[in-house]
């Protein structure tokens, strides 16, 4: 039985490359969430997107962000503390942030 060397190599490097682009994925950035101003230029966009691009440049853990499915955001433009960053951008979306332990969790506004 024959097997080409291509038929064994190829699936290898390909889990080799996957592999690679995790661990550089995962190390690429370290959150260091801190609570000092930072300058913030995010446009109005899909809120997902949008916390993704303020979780990049605050260094800030957010979870909870499957909330904002099918929700948009406002720009958030300026030098501010992340809290306040994250909050201009969830304002009119019937969500808000609870502050945790060096990062920010997205909640339902609580109905009354």
């Amino acid at each position: 039985m024959r097997t080409s060397i291509a038929r064994l190599v190829i699936p290898t490097l390909a889990v080799m490359v996957t592999g690679i682009g995790a661990n550089v994925s995962a190390q690429g950035l370290q959150y260091d969430c801190r609570n000092e101003p930072v300058a913030i230029a995010i446009p109005g966009d899909r809120l997902d997107r949008a916390l993704n691009q303020l979780r990049l440049t605050t260094r800030c853990p957010i979870s909870g962000t499957k909330l904002a499915k099918g929700k948009r955001s406002k720009p958030v433009v300026g030098t501010m503390v992340p809290q306040r960053a994250l909050q201009a951008m969830l304002d009119g979306t019937g969500l808000q942030m609870r502050s945790i332990k060096g990062g920010f969790v997205i909640v339902r506004v609580p109905r009354n």
